[in-house]
C-alpha cells in the first residue's frame, strides 16, 4: 500500500516526536513515527539553474530554461502542499529534498545584478524566489495546527543536527531576501537563533573565516610573485602567517582579470551580506566587537581597495564593458564596507537612545568601534563624507551628558585632520570649540574683528613660526602649503606631520620648501590678461594697463637739480618755516625776535655751568632759581665778605633764560688775549726735518745738523740702550762677566 493513502492521526495532539502512527502493509501491522522515512514519496525533484544569459543565450536555451524551471516551481509546491510530518521526514530523508531547496539561494542572481529583460522569464523567477522564502519559513515554524506540531527544543534539534539552517544558508537569506524583505528576514534570524542558541558560536567561527578571506584578498593584491619576501603591510595585520601563498612563482600565478574579478565579487557579496546580517539581526555587532572584526574591515579598505583598482587598471582594458564593471563593483563594495561599519554604530546609537539596556555600557561600546575604525584614515574619511561623525557625536551627548569628553575629542580631531573642512562646533553648550583634542572656550561678545586687525603675511608668519618651534627642520613655504590646506590651523599641522597623516596633495612636496614671493606683474598679467614682454610691464608708469599714471613723476630729459652742492641744501630752511605752525600750537616755538642769531647752544660748556644747589632737609628738591635768571649784583669789592656776597647774588635777569652764546665766545676771546699778553706769542714750531731734498741735489745745514742730532740722542729711545742695559745686568750679577 501507497503511503500517501495513510492518513495521519494524532488524536491526543501529542507533538509530532510523540506520534506513532499504526499502518498495516500487507496484513502486517507496523508502529511508524510521525517523522520517518516511511512517509517519504519516491519523486525526482531537480536543482535550480540560472537563466541563461550573454554567450548562454542560444536559441531555444530560454524556453527549455523555462520548462525545467516550470517543474521545479511544481516540486516546490507539492513541497509546500505536504502536511508537517510528511514535509519534515522529505526535508530529512529525501536525498536531493534539501539539495533542491538551498540550490536557488546559491544560484540566484544578487542584488547588484540587474534582472532579466525577459517578462516571462522574470515572472517564473519571482514565484520560485517567494515560494523558496515561505520554504525557509515554514522550516522554523514548531505548530501548524493543534494536531501538526513539535515542541521546540526537537526542532531546534533538527535543524541543527542535520544543518538545515547553517551560517552560510542564512547569509544567503540575507543577501537574497534582505534588501526587499527585511523585516521578513528579521524575524526568521531572530528565530532561528531563539530557537538554537548555539548558532552564536557559529556566527563566531563564521566571522574568523571571513577575517581570513579578507586577508587573502590583501594578500593577493599585494604580494609581488617575484620575490619570496612578504607584502608591505602594518603591524596591525594580525594572521598574516596563516595564509598559504601559492606554490612556486610561475607567471601563471599572477593576478589575471578573470581572477581578479572573482576576488571582487567575492568581496562585494561578502560585504552586502554582512551589512544585511547586521541590519537584520542587530546582535551581530556585540559578535563583531568581540572578535575584533571591524579592524578586519578597516584593513581591507585601506590595503586592499586602493590596490584593486590599480590590478584592475594594470591587467584590465579601460574600454570594455567588463571593466567598467567590475569597477563599479568595487565602488559598490567600498558603499557597503562603509555601510557595515554604520549598521554596526547604529545598533549602540539605537539602544542609546531608546534606553535600551545599560547606556554606559552602548556608549563605551560605540566609542571602542569607533576608535578601532580610527586605526587607518581611508575608512574614516569615507565614512565621514557620507555620514558626518559629529552629528551622531552630539545626539549622544544629548542623550547621555556624562559622556567621555576625552574620548569624543581625540574622535573629532582625527577624524577632521584628513579633511579640508574646519572642526564644527559640538558638544558646546557652552560655545566650545575643539582645538586639537582640547576644548577652548569661545566668547561671542561683540567686538573688533581680530581677522581684521592682523593682516594675513603677520599671520602666516606667526603660525610658521609656531610650526617651527616643534619642527625646525621644515622650510616656511612647506609650512605655509600645509597651512593653507588645513585652514591656518598650526595644531591639526603638526599633528598630522607627527603622525604621518599629511593630505596626499602634500605628500609630494619638498620638506625644505622655501616661501617664494608672489611676482606682482604676474598678478598683474593674471587681473588684465596682458602678457608680460619685459620687467616694467605692470609698473606705475605702464600706460598700457594704467588710467592712473602721475604725470608729476614723469620728466623728460636731464632734470634739474634742485641744490647745488650740500651746504645749499643745509641752508635750505623752507621745511622748517613750514613745520612751524604745527609746533607753535604746542609753545614749543619761540618768537624770531626771541631766537638766537647763531644756531649753536653752549649753554653747557665750562663757563656756563651753574653751581649745583646745597642739599635741605626737605625730601624734595628745592627750587632754585637758575643762574642765567639771577639779578646782576653791583661793583666788585676787595674784601672776601664782598666776594662771598658777589658768588651768592645773581648777576643777570631773571629773563635771561641761558647765556647768549656771543657774549660767551667775547669773554672766552678776551681770557685768551689775556694770557698772551701775559706769556707772549708761543716760538714758532722748529723745523726737524731729517729727509731733505733727494740725493745729488745738496742739503741744506739745518737739515745736516737734524741729522746730527737724531744720531746722536737716538739712544735716548727704546731698543737704542742696550749696551747700558747690558752693564747694569753684569753689575748685579746677572750676566758672566
Amino acid at each position: 500500500m501507497s503511503n500517501s493513502r495513510v492518513e495521519f492521526n494524532n488524536p491526543e495532539n501529542l507533538p509530532a516526536e510523540n506520534v506513532t502512527v499504526s499502518v498495516r502493509d500487507s496484513g502486517v501491522l507496523q508502529l511508524i513515527k510521525a517523522i520517518d522515512p516511511y512517509w517519504v514519496e519516491k519523486k525526482d525533484l531537480i536543482l535550480y539553474e540560472r537563466p541563461p544569459s550573454g554567450a548562454e543565450l542560444l536559441l531555444g536555451a530560454v524556453d527549455a530554461w523555462r520548462s525545467k524551471m516550470e517543474t521545479y516551481l511544481d516540486n516546490l509546491k507539492w513541497l509546500l502542499e505536504l502536511e508537517q510530518n510528511r514535509f519534515w521526514s522529505t526535508i530529512l530523508y529525501h536525498p536531493m529534498c534539501m539539495d533542491m531547496v538551498i540550490s536557488f539561494i546559491q544560484e540566484a542572481n544578487p542584488p547588484y545584478i540587474a534582472s532579466q529583460d525577459s517578462k516571462d522569464v522574470q515572472k517564473l523567477y519571482e514565484e520560485i524566489r517567494r515560494l523558496i522564502l515561505v520554504i525557509f519559513s515554514r522550516l522554523i515554524t514548531n505548530k501548524e495546527s493543534k494536531t501538526q506540531w513539535m515542541s521546540k527544543e526537537y526542532l531546534a534539534d533538527l535543524i541543527y543536527d542535520n544543518f538545515i539552517f547553517t551560517i552560510p544558508v542564512l547569509w544567503d537569506l540575507c543577501l537574497m531576501y534582505g534588501a526587499d524583505n527585511s523585516k521578513h528576514i528579521s524575524h526568521l534570524m531572530n528565530a532561528v537563533f531563539s530557537i538554537q542558541p548555539k548558532y552564536q558560536n557559529d556566527v563566531v567561527q563564521a566571522l574568523i573565516f571571513v577575517q581570513e578571506a579578507f586577508k587573502y584578498i590583501i594578500l593577493q593584491v599585494n604580494k609581488d610573485y617575484e620575490s619570496d619576501e612578504p607584502p608591505n603591510l602594518p603591524e596591525t595585520f594580525m594572521g598574516f602567517g596563516e595564509i598559504r601563498r601559492p606554490s612556486g612563482n610561475k607567471p601563471t600565478d599572477k593576478v589575471t582579470f578573470n581572477v581578479l574579478r572573482d576576488l571582487i565579487i567575492h568581496m562585494l557579496d561578502t560585504a552586502m551580506t554582512l551589512r544585511i546580517f547586521v541590519e537584520v539581526y542587530p546582535k551581530t555587532a556585540e559578535i563583531m566587537m568581540k572578535s575584533n572584526f571591524v579592524l578586519s574591515i578597516v584593513q581591507l579598505y585601506e590595503y586592499g581597495i586602493p590596490q584593486l583598482y590599480e590590478k584592475l587598471i594594470e591587467v584590465g582594458d579601460e574600454t570594455s564593458v567588463t571593466y567598467t564593471e567590475v569597477e563599479g563593483y568595487i565602488d559598490l563594495a567600498r558603499a557597503e564596507l562603509i555601510d557595515t561599519l554604520k549598521e554596526i554604530l547604529a545598533v549602540y546609537k539605537d539602544a542609546i537612545l531608546n534606553c535600551e539596556g545599560n547606556i554606559a555600557s552602548n556608549v563605551e561600546a560605540y566609542l571602542s568601534v569607533m576608535m578601532d575604525a580610527l586605526s587607518e584614515r581611508l575608512l574614516i574619511k569615507d565614512y565621514h563624507a557620507c555620514y558626518q561623525v559629529h552629528e551622531d557625536l552630539e545626539l549622544l551627548k544629548q542623550a547621555y551628558p556624562d559622556i567621555d569628553t576625552v574620548k569624543t575629542d581625540y574622535i573629532l580631531q582625527a577624524v577632521y585632520s584628513d579633511i579640508d573642512d574646519p572642526i564644527p562646533e559640538v558638544l558646546n553648550d557652552n560655545n566650545k570649540l575643539l582645538t586639537n583634542g582640547n576644548v577652548e572656550v569661545v566668547d561671542n561678545e561683540p567686538g573688533p574683528s581680530r581677522d581684521n586687525e592682523i593682516p594675513d603675511n603677520v599671520r602666516d608668519q606667526s603660525l610658521i613660526c609656531e610650526v617651527k618651534d616643534i619642527l625646525p627642520h621644515l622650510g616656511d613655504g612647506f609650512i605655509l602649503k600645509c597651512l593653507q590646506h588645513y585652514g591656518h590651523n598650526a595644531e591639526r599641522v603638526i599633528n598630522a606631520i607627527l603622525e604621518d597623516n599629511l593630505a596626499d596633495s602634500l605628500r609630494g612636496l619638498d620638506t625644505s620648501l622655501p616661501i617664494i614671493p608672489e611676482d606682482p606683474v604676474d598678478r598683474k598679467y593674471l587681473e588684465t590678461g596682458i602678457e608680460r614682454l619685459n620687467v616694467f610691464d605692470g609698473d606705475q608708469f605702464d600706460i598700457m594697463t594704467r588710467d592712473d599714471v602721475d604725470l608729476s613723476k614723469i620728466h623728460v630729459g636731464k632734470k634739474k637739480e634742485k641744490y647745488k652742492d650740500l651746504k645749499d641744501m643745509l641752508n635750505d630752511k623752507t621745511e622748517v618755516k613750514n613745520r612751524a605752525d604745527i609746533y607753535s600750537k604746542y609753545n614749543l616755538v619761540c618768537d624770531e625776535e626771541a631766537m638766537y642769531s647763531d644756531e649753536y647752544d653752549d649753554t653747557y660748556d665750562s663757563d656756563g655751568v651753574s653751581p649745583a644747589a646745597d642739599a635741605t632737609d626737605d625730601g624734595r628738591r628745592p627750587f632754585v632759581t637758575p643762574r642765567a635768571l639771577r639779578t646782576p649784583a653791583g661793583p666788585p669789592e676787595e674784601s672776601e665778605e664782598s666776594e662771598e656776597v658777589e658768588e651768592e647774588t645773581p648777576s643777570r635777569s631773571k629773563m635771561n633764560f641761558c647765556v647768549n652764546p656771543e657774549e660767551l665766545r667775547a669773554r672766552r676771546e678776551a681770557n685768551v688775549q689775556a694770557r698772551r699778553g701775559r706769556g707772549g706769542r708761543p716760538p714758532p714750531a722748529r723745523n726737524i726735518d731729517v729727509i731733505g731734498k733727494p740725493k745729488g741735489h745738496g742739503q741744506e745745514k739745518e737739515t745736516l745738523m737734524n741729522r746730527d742730532k737724531k744720531e746722536k740722542h737716538k739712544s735716548s729711545r727704546g731698543n737704542h740702550n742696550r749696551r747700558q742695559g747690558a752693564q747694569w745686568k753684569r753689575s748685579q750679577g746677572m750676566m758672566p762677566s
